[in-house]
């Protein structure tokens, strides 16, 4: 654990959780330390109970570099409350920006950090800078762009590993709503807020690579990837409660959504369990076919689905 000695309000943090990460973490620390910044940093990583190498990997890193704030988690807690509970910790050291970094992601521009505290620097407007970065799927790499906003069904943000904020976008308040409401994740109910409360800015620079494999924003079950979906609505509900006409929710929209994806994960899984006696009382055939008409598939595709799960019901 780091001494307070030289410690600055102007320290960046950097917040990494972590869980089950033995053959990537190394990697993601490294990368931070890596960084040419001419403001302190201080790395909090929070290690959620893994049960892997993680923990030991990470605590070798702490007794090397005294910059490391490591947190050993008794227990599992979860994505969200892993998280929130780094950011208490940097919210009571007064630090002034928080960059985000998962356990098995990792920085490619050691002037990362850098960037994005020059362009808040000079841009005070502003209080969350993401920028440009590469997907791994594999032994595949590709180059993602800018993401404006981050609600609606057709969202898809962008890579948490991008991101610096202003620690004061973050209070107590918004923490516990959040811990309250139980959401699968927490980046995209947190920047919803942001969203609506400061200027965001995008930088080209590549910076960041994030890995498609399996975690929570990368199920791989048709019930898992269900779930993320309805979890994606609801946090769109939660959004526009709290930011009544603002976010472009639409019940109906929501609704049609989840029948949609419960229908194409049915057909593609060939999965029963997701199958419901509502499925095919709500909505009519017509219906169905002038959706699948829009998104330009022939109405045989349309029969297809309905007569094989149809055939669940036997």
């Amino acid at each position: 654990m780091p001494s307070d000695v030289n410690w600055y309000p102007s320290m960046i943090a950097v917040c990494i959780a972590t869980y089950n990460h033995e053959a990537f973490i190394a990697q993601a620390i490294e990368s931070v330390q890596a960084q040419v910044c001419d403001e302190p940093i201080r790395i909090y990583i929070g290690d959620d109970a893994s049960t892997d190498g993680t923990a030991a990997i990470c605590a070798r890193y702490a007794a090397e570099d005294e910059r490391i704030v490591y947190v050993r988690r008794d227990k599992n807690l979860g994505l969200v409350n892993n998280t929130i509970d780094l950011y208490r910790q940097i919210m009571a050291k007064g630090c002034e920006s928080i960059a985000m970094l998962d356990g098995d992601d990792y920085w490619i521009d050691d002037h990362k950090l850098q960037l994005q505290i020059d362009y808040l620097r000079a841009h005070p407007e502003v209080g969350f800078v993401h920028t440009n970065g590469r997907t791994l799927s594999g032994k595949t790499t590709w180059t993602f762009g800018q993401r404006d906003g981050v609600y609606g069904l057709d969202s898809v943000g962008f890579a948490n590993c991008t991101v610096l904020f202003r620690t004061n976008l973050l209070n107590e308040n918004l923490l516990a709503e959040i811990e309250k409401q139980n959401f699968l994740w927490l980046d995209y109910p947190l920047y919803g807020v942001f969203y609506q409360q400061t200027k965001w800015a995008y930088l080209p620079q590549e910076t960041a690579v994030w890995r498609d494999h399996t975690s929570v924003s990368q199920p791989k079950t048709a019930g898992e990837i269900l779930h993320l979906r309805e979890e994606r609505c609801r946090m769109w509900k939660w959004l526009d409660g709290l930011f009544p006409g603002q976010v472009g929710y639409d019940a109906q929209k929501a609704k049609d959504y989840l029948y949609t994806q419960r229908l194409n994960l049915i057909y593609q899984f060939n999965d029963r369990s997701l199958v419901t006696p509502e499925l095919l009382k709500d909505y009519k055939p017509t219906l169905w076919k002038q959706k699948l008409k829009q998104k330009g598939l022939k109405s045989i595709v349309f029969y297809t689905i309905l007569q094989k799960i149809s055939l669940l019901f036997a």
